[in-house]
C-alpha cells in the first residue's frame, strides 16, 4: 500500500475504484493505444487516484490505461495518490485533469461539472476560475451531459462527432438527435452548417421542414444557402461572400481529391462498407457539376459579353 501522497506507488487493479463519469469519455481507441504500449513496455503509464475510500482508491485520471491493463491481464499498475481529501475535491481534480485533453473529453467533463454543481453545490463561477474557461463553456458542457442521448454521446467519445457540433445537436429533442447526427456526419456537415440547420429547425413553422432537416440535412442546407445568397450584396473584406465561396470551393476540391485517393487505395471490404456514401457522393457530384456549368458560364475568365470565351 502507498505510504506517502503524491509519490508513485504500485496498486493492484482490484484496489482501484472506477469513475462512471470518466468511463463515459473512454473510447476503444484510447484503450487500444495503451494496450499497444503495455504489450511492448508493460504498464509504464501511471494513473492518478484519490485517497482511499471504503478500502478502494477512486481513479481521477487514467481510465483507458486501467482498462488496457485489465484487458491484457496485467494485475498491477503504477499510481500516484493525490492530495484531495474528500470526494468533491477529487472530482474537481479529475475535471481539471480531463480539461488538459489527455483523455476523457467533453462528455466526461460535462458529467463531472454536473456532479460538482448538482451534488456538491459548487458554484459555476468557481469552476470558471478553476478551469480558466468561460461561463458559456461550463453551460455547454453541462448540456452535453444532460441533454444528449447515449447514442450521440458515443459519437462524441469515438471522435465521429466533434464536441462543438454536439453542443448544437443537444438543442434538438432527444428523439431526433441520433438520426440527425448520423445524417449530418454522413453528409460531412461542419459545426456552422449544423448550427444553421438547428436554428432553422427551431424556427420552422411546419413539421415537413423539420422532418427534412432531420432526414435530409444536405437538401435542407442548400435551401438555406440559396436564401442567404440572395441577401448578400457586399463582397468587401475577408468575410465577403466571394472569399467564402473561394474557400468553400478550395476545401471541396481538397476533400474530393482526398476521397478519390482513398477509393483508389481501399480494399474491397472497405469499398463495400462505404458504398452508400460513395454512391451519394457520385450523385451529388453530378448535380454540382450541372449547377456550376449553368451558373459560371457567363462569368468565365476572358468571356466577352455576347461572345465566346477568349483564353
Amino acid at each position: 500500500m502507498p505510504s506517502k501522497m503524491n509519490e508513485v506507488c504500485t496498486l493492484k487493479l482490484r484496489q482501484i475504484v472506477k469513475n462512471p463519469a470518466l468511463m463515459l469519455g473512454m473510447s476503444p481507441k484510447d484503450v487500444n493505444k495503451y494496450k499497444k504500449i503495455a504489450a511492448v513496455y508493460g504498464n509504464v503509464a501511471p494513473v492518478i487516484v484519490g485517497t482511499p475510500q471504503n478500502g478502494g482508491y477512486p481513479i481521477l485520471t487514467g481510465s483507458a490505461r486501467l482498462e488496457a491493463c485489465v484487458q491484457t491481464g496485467i494485475r498491477e499498475i503504477p499510481a500516484v495518490m493525490a492530495q484531495a481529501q474528500d470526494e468533491g475535491e477529487q472530482l474537481k481534480l479529475a475535471l481539471m485533469l480531463s480539461a488538459l485533453q489527455d483523455e476523457g473529453g467533453a462528455i466526461s467533463e460535462g458529467e463531472l461539472i454536473s456532479r460538482l454543481i448538482n451534488d456538491y453545490g459548487v458554484a459555476p463561477r468557481e469552476l470558471v476560475k478553476l478551469l480558466g474557461k468561460s461561463k458559456a463553456w461550463i453551460s455547454k458542457r453541462m448540456a452535453l451531459a444532460k441533454n444528449l442521448t447515449s447514442a450521440v454521446k458515443s459519437m462524441v467519445t469515438d471522435g465521429t462527432l466533434c464536441p462543438r457540433s454536439a453542443e448544437e445537436v443537444a438543442k434538438l429533442a432527444q428523439a431526433d438527435q441520433a438520426e440527425f447526427a448520423t445524417n449530418a456526419i454522413n453528409c460531412g456537415l461542419n459545426k456552422n452548417e449544423i448550427s444553421q440547420l438547428i436554428q432553422r429547425y427551431k424556427n420552422a413553422l411546419t413539421d415537413d421542414v423539420r422532418c427534412e432537416i432531420i432526414k435530409s440535412p444536405l437538401n435542407a442546407l442548400s435551401k438555406i444557402s440559396v436564401r442567404q445568397r440572395k441577401k448578400e450584396t457586399s463582397d468587401a473584406g475577408l468575410n465577403g461572400p466571394g472569399r467564402k465561396l473561394q474557400s468553400a470551393a478550395n476545401y471541396a476540391a481538397q476533400m474530393l481529391l482526398k476521397a478519390a485517393n482513398m477509393v483508389e487505395n481501399a480494399e474491397e471490404e472497405a469499398l463495400s462498407a462505404a458504398y452508400p456514401q460513395l454512391n451519394r457522393l457520385r450523385n451529388i457530384m453530378g448535380e454540382v457539376t450541372r449547377t456550376i456549368n449553368r451558373l459560371v458560364e457567363d462569368v468565365s475568365p476572358g468571356k466577352q459579353p455576347g461572345g465566346d470565351v477568349q483564353w
